[in-house]
């Protein structure tokens, strides 16, 4: 008898894609199981810090540069230098990252979700009925934007004639039926029901680079991908920081890769964003054991314990912060800050007064 090893070979592209889908599906797995296992203050650490990470490298790839520093105390309302417009932009994407997570696994498909990855649908949006004037003129506008729409459609096809050597023009049907590329993303996003979760993320985060399918609004195919995950069933303990991926991965995306390229990775960069985390657990981990060395010998009623977990829990504290959180005096967390010696959190304003401290 003879075994036939030639019909189990798999197509090329399953085959360069097999070894990063087992790394990524791997590390995502182990950071979520030890996410889950770790101790609450510790893990409400490391995604809060994984949120911060994420929308700071959003911003990255899409050209612009905003510092960890900046955006926590921006959200603190405590700005050491002039807001930026991309401080507002990653303010934004912090915010829906943050409502993602908090929300439902299923959530992001949803109407509401949806309107949060690819921004406010314009047809689901009524004018009120009392309002005649308001009615008059969303008439009048998309009137004028579908005249646009014709145009453009018009000088792309006639742009695409005259490069291909044809005449420039050539007569066009009455209503030509036009795709629309959210459309387009969401028909790949139904055909990836039968794939691996972590490839059909892979996959519908390559069509969205490559569609683009809400124009400026493309930092938001990463959550996109990450809600996929969740709402598969891959993740529970975790929304993935896969923006932190793309930035942080080896690979480069092109879209003048071939597609199993492309897919390999993106897939890398679920694997890098994976193992980011757990490095920042680490350093979560390492932290609060150094900053607890100083809570020996202390009494039990103490209060300093319990101000090392808000550290590590949340990216800054102050001292009304603390002392909300701790229901104790300003002056008491004064002395707390003091105890902790070189133990204590980098201070970020390097300013006297109005202080903040946080590990970031």
């Amino acid at each position: 008898m003879v075994y036939d090893v030639d019909s189990l070979r798999l197509p090329a592209a399953w085959r360069r894609l097999a070894g990063p889908l087992e790394s990524a599906s791997d590390a995502l797995v182990r950071l979520d199981e030890r996410l889950a296992r770790a101790e609450p203050v510790l893990a409400d650490g490391a995604r809060a810090r994984a949120h911060l990470f994420d929308a700071q490298a959003a911003l990255h790839l899409d050209g612009e540069l905003v510092a960890l520093e900046d955006l926590v105390l921006h959200e603190a309302a405590m700005d050491v230098r002039r807001p930026t417009l991309a401080l507002g932009r990653a303010v934004a994407l912090l915010a829906d990252r943050r409502r993602l997570a908090a929300a439902a696994p299923g959530w992001a498909f949803s109407p509401a979700g949806w309107s949060l990855l690819a921004g406010p649908d314009p047809e689901a949006a009524e004018p009120e009925p009392e309002d005649e004037d308001a009615f008059e003129w969303a008439e009048a506008a998309d009137s004028a934007f579908a005249a646009i729409d014709r145009l453009l459609l018009r000088t792309s096809r006639t742009l695409a004639r005259v490069e291909a050597g044809g005449p420039a023009s050539r007569p066009l049907p009455e209503n030509p039926v036009v795709t629309c590329p959210m459309t387009a993303w969401r028909r790949v996003l139904d055909d990836t029901h039968d794939l691996p979760a972590v490839l059909a993320a892979a996959v519908t985060l390559d069509a969205w680079l490559v569609l683009d399918p809400a124009p400026r609004l493309g930092h938001r195919g990463p959550l996109a991908a990450s809600a996929l995950l969740r709402s598969r069933g891959k993740v529970r303990a975790h929304l993935p920081a896969l923006s932190l991926g793309l930035r942080e991965g080896r690979a480069r995306w092109s879209r003048a890769l071939p597609p199993a390229d492309r897919l390999a990775g993106l897939l890398g960069a679920v694997e890098t964003s994976a193992r980011a985390a757990g490095r920042d657990l680490d350093r979560l981990t390492l932290a609060r054991e150094v900053m607890l060395r100083a809570c020996v010998a202390k009494r039990r009623t103490s209060r300093l314990p319990q101000l090392v977990d808000l550290f590590v829990a949340t990216p800054l504290v102050t001292v009304a912060s603390a002392a909300r959180a701790l229901a104790v005096t300003p002056q008491a967390v004064e002395g707390m800050l003091a105890e902790l010696g070189p133990a204590r959190p980098r201070e970020l304003t390097e300013r006297r007064r109005y202080r903040a401290w946080g590990i970031v």
